[in-house]
């Protein structure tokens, strides 16, 4: 019997052996799909015969684990004047978070809040590296300044502009033109 891609995929896929044993399975049971597959679960251990039907079901649940894992070593931090008020891992706050989400612009409020009373807010990686809440509160703060006085000093600007142009175009005579 010839044995087609399409029979080695359908093996491939079912069984996720090689393309080399797929094809010598079917030509060793001439093109018999079932008793390819057969014999190949047979030589497989019995902890890795059903790989390929919860592969993805794996994956998925070791990336979960991985950012549990993450999670809940990386820690949310606050403190004022060397010391520490809160010390939690940031699973922590992100289940609170999630569990009380009609609350969610009070947290909002409430790190806005501690940050003009100058608690120190940071977020402290796996790795050792720490991100600076109120560093990035600041550089905020002054990107709105920035903004806030550029709008304030386009207004200045433009009046006088339309002020100058204004005067130009009044010379006096108001003229209607109908055609």
């Amino acid at each position: 019997m010839n044995i087609t891609i399409e029979l080695i995929d359908e093996m491939r896929k079912r069984t996720n052996c090689s393309y080399q044993e797929a094809k010598e399975l079917l030509e060793k049971h001439n093109g018999d799909l079932i008793e390819a597959i057969i014999e190949f679960e047979k030589s497989q251990p019995a902890h890795t015969r059903h790989f390929h039907h919860h592969h993805k079901h794996s994956s998925f649940c070791s990336t979960i684990k991985k950012l549990f894992q993450k999670s809940s070593v990386t820690r949310f931090i606050v403190e004022k004047n060397g010391e520490t008020y809160l010390n939690v891992p940031i699973i922590f706050l992100a289940l609170l978070v999630l569990i009380t989400i009609p609350f969610f612009w009070f947290y909002i409020l409430l790190v806005a809040g501690l940050y003009i009373m100058g608690y120190k807010i940071r977020i402290k990686k796996v790795t050792g590296q720490t991100v600076e809440i109120n560093e990035i509160m600041d550089d905020l703060s002054n990107k709105v300044k920035t903004a806030a006085e550029k709008m304030k000093e386009d207004p200045e600007s433009q009046t006088q502009e339309q002020k100058t142009a204004a005067k130009k175009e009044d010379d006096g005579e108001n003229e209607i033109i109908i055609q």
